[in-house]
């Protein structure tokens, strides 16, 4: 029976008053308050005192708002792919002022009209997508066009709003890196490492521009890199079950790392695993990872 009295509720009622002002959360309460209907939540409230009602008022009000830190101001009003569509867009790993975003659509589905500013992309399951754009004012313009993405394509998006459905018969699934507008330079390296010069064997750009490069980095069992540096950069693990990260190139400062496909790993160069290091596939599996490197 899910139903509970509203002396029970009264009970649980009164004891939160006190521990939402103290900022903390009762679980009873909550689950109290969960399973109540309205009729009794109206009838615990209406038995409290004028003095407990009071509390409880002055309480919520002042409980502390959730600090949501603006991401994006797009002109055309419109959400973010994230906000508009949760279910097709996740976070999949995130930097002071970059996100990693997973985007899946299946056959048929569509998702709701979003902006983006410029993102670089990775096509890891290609298909057939169908556009609609939007102008500044967040209304369609034209009619919607069709792409067909491949697997593996790296492209570089423009800013702007549009809305995406997949109409083709094969999931889609795209990830690609977003600056926000909290992005700040992430600063200079003296006597920088390039990892796609001292081991290009390892290390291909797919693709770049101002901001970012799209990078891949592909190891067989056993290998090692020679020592290179990093700017702030997202990986997204595609292959792979094991690296080992030896900080500053020491051997004696090795980190095994376990890794599995589809996760995303933030790699701040304030870290020192991440901003000078070389790397050895410990693993049992040929290692594969994207990943999207600020350049400033």
């Amino acid at each position: 029976d899910l139903s509970i009295s509203s002396c029970s509720l009264l009970g649980c009622i009164g004891a939160s008053s006190l521990l939402i002002m103290g900022g903390a959360a009762s679980s009873e309460v909550k689950t109290s308050l969960e399973k109540a209907s309205v009729d009794e939540i109206t009838a615990a409230i209406k038995d409290l005192s004028q003095e407990n009602i009071a509390k409880l008022k002055a309480a919520l009000e002042a409980s502390p708002k959730e600090d949501k830190k603006k991401l994006f101001d797009f002109k055309s009003g419109l959400l973010d792919c994230c906000a508009a569509s949760p279910e097709n867009y996740k976070v999949a790993a995130e930097l002071p002022g970059a996100r990693l975003i997973e985007m899946t659509l299946a056959p048929g589905q569509e998702d709701k009209p979003h902006d983006h500013p410029v993102h670089s992309m990775f096509v890891i399951q290609g298909g057939k997508l169908s556009i609609t754009d939007y102008d500044e004012t967040g209304k369609p313009k034209g009619d919607a066009h069709e792409v067909e993405l491949p697997a593996g394509a790296p492209p570089i998006m423009p800013a702007g709003p549009h809305q995406v459905k997949n109409v083709g018969d094969t999931t889609v699934k795209i990830v690609f890196v977003e600056p926000t507008v909290m992005c700040q330079p992430c600063g200079g390296i003296g006597d920088y490492i390039s990892p796609f010069k001292v081991a290009p064997e390892c290390y291909k750009i797919l693709a770049e521009d101002d901001m970012w490069i799209t990078g891949m980095l592909t190891m067989e069992k056993g290998a090692v890199d020679p020592v290179h540096h990093h700017r702030d950069h997202l990986i997204y693990v595609l292959e792979g079950d094991e690296v080992t990260i030896n900080v500053d190139g020491d051997e004696s400062k090795a980190m095994a790392v376990p890794i599995k496909p589809e996760a995303g790993i933030p790699a701040p160069m304030s870290a020192p695993p991440f901003a000078k290091h070389s790397l050895k596939n410990s693993g049992t599996v040929t290692l594969k990872m994207l990943f999207f490197e600020a350049k400033m």
